[in-house]
Parts: structure tokens; C-alpha cells; sequence
């Protein structure tokens, strides 16, 4: 359990390090971000639900966590590959 009277850094340490091993054990967790990485590689921009841009993939599954969602903008972003 996180303790919320703990400094920011200490939370996003230990949000790091539970997200880790979620990594290693969740075949959902990675496929949702591979599909967020090729997004932003295809030039998909991602906002916070307040607007405010999300310009790295950290930034993007934090407001995931914290937030519960975010906004994206694929407007002009290139077709995704066919595999």
C-alpha cells in the first residue's frame, strides 16, 4: 500500500517497481504498451485529461494510473503497419 504523506519520488519509486513486475507477469499490461509505444511512434499525441500534452510513455501510463484515462489526437499521425 502506498502511503500518501510519502515525498512524490518515494511514490513514483515504488509505482515503478510494482509496474515492473506487473510487466514481467501481465501479457495484457505489455500489450497495452506496446500498442501505446507504436502509437507515439506513429505520431499519436496523448493529452491528461486536463489537456496537458504527454510527450514520453512513462508520462502516458502514469496519467493512465493516476487518472484512470487519457485523451489522444491521431489526426495526423501515419497508418498503423500491417503485420
Amino acid at each position: 500500500m502506498l502511503d500518501p504523506t510519502a515525498p512524490a519520488a518515494a511514490l513514483n519509486s515504488s509505482l515503478v517497481s510494482d509496474m515492473q513486475l506487473d510487466f514481467r507477469t501481465s501479457s495484457e499490461t505489455l500489450f497495452l504498451l506496446i500498442e501505446l509505444s507504436d502509437a507515439m511512434r506513429r505520431g499519436v499525441r496523448h493529452y491528461k485529461l486536463d489537456g496537458t500534452p504527454l510527450d514520453k510513455l512513462n508520462n502516458v501510463v502514469e496519467a493512465l494510473i493516476f487518472e484512470g484515462e487519457v485523451f489522444f489526437d491521431d489526426a495526423e499521425s501515419a497508418p498503423p503497419r500491417g503485420h
